[in-house]
């Protein structure tokens, strides 16, 4: 199929990463080294928020500003995204990887009815091209 005519549903991953929101940035990192990951997303800490993500880049900002000792001493919450850029499953992935770079995100968890359904990330689009 096209990429042209593929939307999120059919691109994304559905085996998304976790985080909590209290747990240290180590163990965040250490998570996503043991998945070959770039990111875990974050529910929700309300009935009105938005899912939010803790990235590598989130991480390595920490490195820089506090150096290693911040990995420990600082929690997701602390270096997380929120809210994270969503899109709707049933999006054509076109407007999914526009609407990424625009806010320059290159990862988004997908939604169906409010509910987290999977991720879509600028790595998936790349692969599903022929």
């Amino acid at each position: 199929m096209p990429i042209e005519e593929c939307c999120a549903r059919d691109l994304m991953s559905a085996d998304v990463a976790l985080a909590e929101p209290h747990e240290s940035l180590r163990t965040a990192v250490s998570r996503m080294r043991e998945r070959s990951i770039h990111g875990l997303l974050v529910k929700p800490e309300g009935p009105d928020r938005g899912y939010s993500i803790i990235t590598g880049k989130d991480c390595i900002d920490v490195l820089c500003d506090a150096g290693d000792d911040g990995l420990d001493d600082l929690t997701v919450s602390d270096a997380m995204t929120r809210p994270a850029i969503t899109v709707p499953a049933s999006m054509c992935v076109m407007d999914c990887i526009r609407l990424m770079r625009n806010a320059g995100v290159r990862t988004a968890p997908v939604v169906e009815r409010d509910e987290l359904v999977g991720i879509l990330t600028f790595t998936d689009v790349l692969y599903a091209c022929p």
